[in-house]
């Protein structure tokens, strides 16, 4: 069967012992940039999973770095809502092979 391309990752369609389709996903980590708006700074790197942190001159912050997991993503979304800063954008940064 053919592989499909999602947001999530390459789809596989494979047979189960039931001979249904079932569909598996890639789960690799991926690179992301997060940009918030206001300034925190490198001390908080720890707490957001070891991303890295950069301030901009136009007050926002960007965090930068791997993410193994869509519910690791969701975490440190989670803290950026917990300090009350507001999300500017979420990019998935992809890498060249």
């Amino acid at each position: 069967m053919a592989d499909k391309q999602d947001s999530n990752g390459p789809v596989k369609n494979t047979l189960n012992q039931n001979n249904k389709n079932i569909q598996s996903f890639d789960s690799g980590e991926r690179l992301y940039e997060i940009h918030v708006k206001g300034h925190l700074n490198s001390q908080w790197s720890d707490w957001f999973e070891g991303m890295e942190l950069k301030l901009m001159d136009n007050a926002e912050t960007v965090l930068s770095g791997r993410i193994i997991d869509q519910a690791a993503l969701m975490g440190i979304l989670n803290k950026l809502n917990r300090l009350n800063l507001t999300l500017l954008s979420i990019n998935e940064i992809k890498e060249e092979e």
